[in-house]
């Protein structure tokens, strides 16, 4: 995964960091007062975006940094990419949203039903440009803003997907806000994501191999 692929997921993370670089994208460069007013954000919320984002490279502050005033942010040349990778993950994948007995694995739901009830979110099966996604409670108003969706987006659909030499999977965890991710690659083009909740009493080795005996059987 490149650097701005791991931008992408950092923005992709947090609605207050998203909604500031589409703000900076489409109208910047700008004050945080103005990105504040204009994306209905309190600004202590714009303020430590802006800095989150600093630190990744994603924004960049226009002034010197001792002027105190007029605090002018914008995008990086590496921001846009990440963003425009983004967007282009979104609008790339056809998301579906199914029951238990449509999803594509037989069994999958049943399995973390049983096991996960506490803690699991929601399923999703990866197949090239498309997803099959079951949420374990009601489904949110907008599934595509939910993070086991943007979890595709945030990757990227060209990523080399391969087994390990042991046999298993590759599988990579990601700690978003108020939720942990496991992203696990089934062979080059199929992959499932499963969202938890994110103080998750589950060890992450141990809750992949049980999915993969349960895939197995």
């Amino acid at each position: 995964m490149t650097n701005t692929w791991d931008a992408a997921g950092f923005v992709a993370s947090s609605r207050y960091r998203l909604a500031v670089c589409e703000y900076l994208s489409d109208d910047g460069p700008g004050l945080p007062s103005e990105i504040s007013s204009h994306t209905d954000l309190a600004q202590p919320h714009v303020s430590r975006a802006l800095s989150e984002l600093r630190e990744r490279e994603v924004v960049e502050l226009l002034v010197p940094e001792s002027q105190q005033k007029g605090r002018l942010y914008d995008l990086t040349d590496a921001g846009r990419v990440a963003l425009n990778r983004l967007a282009h993950g979104r609008n790339a994948v056809d998301v579906e949203v199914v029951g238990r007995d449509d999803f594509p694995h037989d069994d999958l739901v049943e399995f973390l039903e049983s096991g996960y009830s506490s803690v699991v979110q929601a399923v999703a099966a990866y197949d090239g440009d498309a997803a099959s996604v079951h949420f374990f409670e009601d489904e949110p108003a907008d599934h595509q803003a939910s993070p086991v969706v943007r979890l595709w987006t945030t990757t990227g659909p060209d990523d080399e997907l391969t087994s390990g030499a042991t046999g298993k999977h590759e599988f990579t965890v990601y700690g978003l806000e108020n939720v942990t991710l496991v992203d696990l690659a089934l062979d080059e083009h199929s992959r499932l994501g499963i969202s938890l909740d994110d103080d998750a009493d589950v060890s992450v080795r141990s809750f992949v191999d049980a999915i993969e005996g349960c895939l197995r059987n």
